[in-house]
């Protein structure tokens, strides 16, 4: 295999990206986009980009072309035409960026439709950071209405926190004051937190306005965004707005193998002995019957279980809102289980339509209420531990808000694909879980928290009839089949998000897949496979050794966890034993000095190890010495046993 697919599971390589400067003012441009703008290093917007939305909330990518760049000591000036859709049966933008070394900023958009174009949003959207914005007050020029100062909540809002913007400023430090302007649309703020993205959202046309809308011929649309610093002097840090909980007391999540359907039972079963080797606390059941969810494979299931010494928990989806018909499935689903000798050590319930996005205060069709759900597991499902929360996202957790007197856990899951699916855009949504943590907390009154499945790729979409349908090769946004999941980028991702959740606390933490776009083990798929289509099935992905460290570690009391730029770490203590992960979040090599740390052994889940990781298991677990200064390449993790404490 080539480098790329090993690194990122594809041979498809994201575009060169260039860092431009005018004097203190530095941007990179990444596909189209200003990125990481910085005013003497403290960055002051995440990024300025022109989007298109389809209906269905699909993001397209556009084609990019007539290209000209200009930089010299007094800025930069970037132009690009962006197509989307077919050339003459689509739309043009015409994009400019413009940036002086005094601190001065413009991106303009000459917007231009060659036919009647169906779209949910298209323009500019600006990200602010979280560090320097989250918590902090603003300055907001409405337009339609006075100035005013208000603060940008730390919790994360269901809805807009801010609405009708002309213009906004904010003081990332004392001393600095970042002014950005919008003309050409009404602007509006979303709480990015919600899909785990580390950034607030101000993008044009309200949410509240009648969608999808068309762009027309012979119409041109116009848009700006003007950015103004004014900095007094000083250098200030900019601390982080959300402080983790201490290690002190937390333990590690248990971790739970997902089975998106019960079908997929007998196609675990051919890999049962490596499944075994995960020793998963449990497996996650998603039952679905509206779908076409059987109870056909039961027995599968029930083998299944037996062989991987796991717990079954199960989330099951309800349609429509006929109480008696919800008490007569689940009394089916309990029959069923229990005619099989199955026990359910846990399961939620919930409406489909919950897996549905609304916004807040939006109307819902008739469903199934919570304490209706409720009842009817405790009816049918008396000893097993029940929940309640969301099937889809933290966004629709947060959105309809769970009574956590109505259950005995509650859980959401996440995807960092929603916006943007970029590498660095999804590393990024692990600095967002921290907000998340925080924010859930508030809801579940004290009730264990679960998270999961999560993953790279989406396996819903709250947000259009189904999971975008991508060409297994090609990063996308709200896709399944995401190639990462195949490659070292999975891998230390898992880990990052581990190091997020670790001092959550989270009693269970779900993810991957026994086979398919979300498995661990590599089995012939319906799609090609870059590198892996002409490898013997049974072959496991890098995944497979992080989902078998993290179920190892589970119950572990944690020493240290989180994220330090490109580097994420957890360190943990169980049967009188330290053990640590490490991960490298970036392409470029890093060094961790275990000098004088003793006799350490582990393992290297890397490029070099890669082959050995994946075709021969027994081979790569055996323990290997570390010591000194050890290098992590490329979205490599370092699995760490310090021996027994003394």
């Amino acid at each position: 295999m080539n480098t790329s697919v090993i690194l990122t599971g594809t041979a498809i390589e994201e575009p060169a990206k260039r860092i431009l400067r005018a004097g203190g003012l530095t941007a990179t441009f990444d596909a189209g986009a200003l990125r990481w703008i910085s005013w003497r290093g403290v960055e002051i917007l995440r990024g300025i980009a022109f989007l298109l939305r389809t209906p269905g909330w699909g993001t397209p990518a556009p084609v990019i072309g007539d290209v000209h760049i200009e930089e010299n000591a007094a800025g930069f000036d970037v132009r690009y035409e962006a197509i989307y859709g077919e050339a003459g049966r689509g739309v043009r933008a015409a994009i400019r960026f413009c940036a002086r070394a005094d601190g001065h900023l413009t991106a303009t958009a000459g917007i231009d439709a060659d036919i009647a174009f169906e779209t949910n949003r298209t323009g500019f959207v600006i990200l602010h950071p979280l560090k320097g914005f989250a918590g902090r007050e603003v300055e907001v020029e409405h337009a339609s209405g006075p100035k005013r100062t208000l603060t940008i909540p730390l919790a994360i809002s269901p809805g807009q926190p801010v609405l009708d913007i002309r213009a906004i400023a904010h003081r990332p430090h004392a001393g600095l004051l970042v002014s950005t302007r919008f003309d050409g649309d009404v602007f509006e703020m979303e709480d990015h937190r919600n899909w785990s993205d580390a950034s607030f959202k101000t993008y044009s046309r309200p949410i509240g306005l009648p969608y999808p809308y068309l762009l027309e011929p012979g119409q041109p649309v116009r848009q700006s965004v003007t950015v103004t610093i004014s900095d007094e002097g000083g250098a200030h840090a900019v601390a982080e707005p959300i402080s983790p909980p201490q290690a002190t007391g937390q333990v590690l999540p248990d971790y739970a193998l997902p089975l998106d359907r019960l079908e997929d039972a007998r196609a675990a079963l051919f890999f049962a002995d490596a499944l075994a080797g995960l020793k998963p606390a449990r497996l996650l059941l998603r039952h679905d019957p509206a779908r076409g969810d059987t109870l056909a494979a039961t027995a599968d299931l029930a083998e299944l279980l037996r062989r991987t010494g796991a717990a079954l928990e199960v989330q099951v989806v309800l349609d429509g809102d006929d109480a008696v018909a919800a008490r007569h499935l689940l009394e089916a689903l309990a029959k069923a289980f229990a005619d099989a000798g199955i026990v359910v050590s846990h399961i939620a319930a919930f409406a489909r339509i919950d897996e549905q996005s609304f916004q807040p205060g939006e109307p819902r069709p008739p469903h199934l209420a919570q304490d209706i759900l409720a009842e009817a597991l405790a009816a049918t499902f008396p000893a097993s531990r029940r929940g309640s929360g969301s099937p889809a996202f933290f966004t629709e957790f947060n959105r309809k808000r769970p009574d956590p007197e109505n259950a005995d856990y509650l859980t959401f899951a996440t995807t960092p694909v929603v916006h943007a699916a970029d590498d660095a855009s999804v590393v990024e949504t692990l600095q967002a879980l921290a907000h998340i943590l925080h924010s859930a907390r508030a809801l579940t009154g004290g009730r264990p928290l679960s998270i999961g499945p999560v993953g790279i790729g989406a396996r819903l979409n709250p947000y259009g009839a189904a999971p975008v349908d991508n060409a297994p090769d090609s990063r996308e946004g709200m896709a399944a089949r995401d190639p990462r999941q195949r490659g070292l980028f999975a891998a230390a991702w898992h880990v990052g998000y581990l190091a997020q959740i670790a001092l959550g606390p989270v009693e269970r933490f779900a993810f991957g897949a026994a086979t398919g776009p979300f498995g661990l083990i590599s089995s012939p798929q319906p799609y090609a496979r870059d590198g892996w289509d002409a490898r013997a099935q049974g072959a496991v992905y890098p995944l497979y050794h992080v989902a078998r460290w993290i179920s190892e570690a589970a119950g572990g009391r944690v020493l240290s966890a989180g994220l330090d730029g490109a580097v994420a770490h957890v360190a943990w203590e169980k049967h009188g034993r330290r053990k640590a992960l490490y991960a490298n979040l970036s392409t470029d090599p890093l060094v961790i000095d275990l000098s004088g740390k003793g006799a350490i052994t582990g393992q290297l889940l890397g490029e070099d190890s890669f082959a050995m990781a994946a075709f021969d298991r027994e081979a790569f677990t055996a323990p290997q010495p570390f010591g000194g200064a050890t290098r992590i390449g490329a979205y490599g993790v370092l699995h760490l046993d310090y021996g027994l404490l003394p």
